[in-house]
């Protein structure tokens, strides 16, 4: 069942239910937002993870913000915190980035703008943990644009989140062949003239891969493009405890 707060009480129950830092999540003082049903997902060799269902609405632009996003609980402190912040971070830039084109694209005709954002586990071990989020856009007058899906991969270990993915491999090459190689399967079917930064996080048996960026056959069109990249394409390139890992 959902329940309306008002503004001057959104903070401290969305702190209750959801457990989050006010400082990085301020914005609910600007919108109204819902928390519906939660979940829990038991991931045999730890974590558990806890899914929120969270809408935030606003008048000035108009817009409805649907998020799904995880809490991680782990026996760690430290890491359990920084995961949870480190998540709280990518979907407050997706927000943000939405609410900015909205205010600027969006044509003020009644409708509402809105954006949909999806988390989804790709792979938890007691080493790592890999995510997806998929973000939906419709602007208010404008066509609307494929969904895009970016990553973050978070080293359990060291404690820090995997910068572009480097540390799944033991070196620059190694990196940039696994790279070279996911790209081109990707775009392989693609017919234009694409120009998209790919990333990627590890699932099991694979590899989740995007890449966004323009197609200039089509007029500078924004594309965005996603698939899956089987381990035997590239498991020579990795590390062999990430290998272990995905392959477990």
């Amino acid at each position: 069942m959902i329940i309306m707060f008002k503004k001057y009480f959104i903070i401290a129950v969305v702190m209750g239910a959801i457990v989050v830092s006010g400082g990085l999540f301020y914005w609910f003082l600007q919108y109204n937002n819902e928390v519906t049903d939660e979940s829990i997902a038991y991931i045999p060799s730890q974590p558990i993870i806890k899914w929120q269902e969270i809408t935030i609405t606003g008048d000035e632009p108009k817009i409805a913000i649907h998020i799904n996003m995880p809490r991680i609980i782990i026996h760690s402190y430290d890491v359990n915190n920084e995961i949870n912040l480190e998540i709280r971070r990518h979907i407050e830039y997706l927000k943000d980035y939405f609410i900015r084109d909205a205010t600027m694209a969006a044509i003020d005709n009644g409708e509402t703008n809105i954006l949909n954002i999806e988390t989804e586990i790709l792979l938890a071990t007691p080493r790592l943990i890999s995510l997806a989020f998929t973000s939906a856009e419709r602007f208010a007058g404008n066509n609307n644009s494929e969904p895009e899906r970016t990553f973050m991969v978070f080293d359990l270990v060291n404690n820090k989140v995997m910068v572009e993915g480097a540390e799944l491999f033991p070196d620059d090459l190694s990196w940039a062949r696994a790279v070279t190689i996911m790209k081109k399967v990707l775009l392989s079917d693609y017919k234009g003239d694409p120009s998209c930064d790919l990333s990627f996080a590890p699932k099991h048996n694979g590899f989740a891969v995007s890449c966004i960026g323009v197609d200039y056959s089509h007029g500078h069109k924004r594309l965005s493009l996603t698939g899956d990249i089987s381990i035997s394409m590239i498991q020579e390139f990795l590390a062999p405890s990430v290998l272990s890992d995905i392959i477990q």
